[in-house]
């Protein structure tokens, strides 16, 4: 369907809110599912949907940046725009009162993570936050997980085994109801690799960056099939079947250093590491 934009905000020198009103029934959307933004030129992007608006029937979606390729969104008039708008995508996270939530997240995954959140603490969940590295010139982003988190960490500019290092102490010093990650396959990897043996359930979300998803649409809901430790990643015209972990990082090692890495705990607090 056709779409156009309502309003446009910058938030930071690179960073985008969109809202975007369609022009067709107005389709639910939750936590985790994703649109495609299509120009009449066949350029795309994929966002995550920030919040969906059913009374106005219009979606904000966040934009890490804007690709030349749809450099028409930043004109002075971009209401004059009209978009093809394809979605919702993705299976939606599930979302209720589960008690204590970890949030686990690489800097370009924020995005993603940011309405995951908002509705865990709308559901009363008591949210532990890790970012594994740091926002740099993303500080609303940061902001925004930190007010929506009980305790949040951030491993800051640390080489990748001190992160690491940070993520197992976080991961193995308490007892989690339900954990979130979303960010690289490394940090999928050890994740899971933590909490499937602790038979906590984990929720995933592979997402690459706009300069590494060569060709794809950079986000993948990750499951682990029953009984196996074989990896399943759904995306957009796109499915896959891994053996391992393993298999799942050498796939995406490309991207593994450029992926969001954010870590979420709840307590409004800054925990010093």
């Amino acid at each position: 369907m056709t779409t156009k934009i309502v309003s446009r905000k910058n938030l930071s020198e690179h960073l985008y809110k969109l809202e975007i009103k369609p022009s067709g029934t107005f389709n639910t959307f939750n936590p985790g599912q994703y649109v495609i933004l299509r120009t009449t030129n066949g350029a795309a992007i994929t966002l995550p949907i920030v919040k969906a608006d059913a009374s106005r029937e219009t979606l904000t979606v966040i934009a890490p940046s804007i690709p030349e390729k749809l450099s028409a969104l930043l004109n002075p008039c971009p209401t004059h725009i009209e978009l093809e708008l394809e979605g919702p995508f993705g299976e939606p996270f599930r979302i209720e009162h589960f008690g204590t939530v970890l949030c686990v997240v690489n800097p370009e995954s924020m995005i993603a993570l940011y309405p995951v959140l908002a509705a865990l603490r709308a559901a009363g969940n008591h949210i532990t936050c890790l970012l594994a590295g740091t926002a740099d010139d993303d500080q609303f982003l940061e902001n925004e997980l930190r007010n929506n988190s009980d305790v949040f960490i951030c491993t800051g500019n640390q080489d990748s085994r001190r992160a690491q290092q940070v993520l197992g102490q976080t991961l193995g010093g308490r007892k989690y109801d339900q954990i979130y990650v979303l960010g690289s396959a490394k940090t999928i990897r050890e994740t899971c690799t933590i909490y499937t043996a602790t038979a906590t359930q984990v929720q995933a979300m592979l997402y690459l960056n706009e300069q590494n998803q060569q060709g794809q649409h950079g986000i993948f809901r990750v499951t682990i099939c029953a009984n196996t430790r074989a990896v399943c990643v759904d995306g957009y015209n796109f499915n896959a079947y891994y053996i391992s972990f393993e298999e799942l990082v050498k796939r995406f090692e490309n991207e593994s250093n450029k992926v969001l890495h954010t870590l979420c705990v709840s307590e409004k607090t800054n925990v010093p590491v």
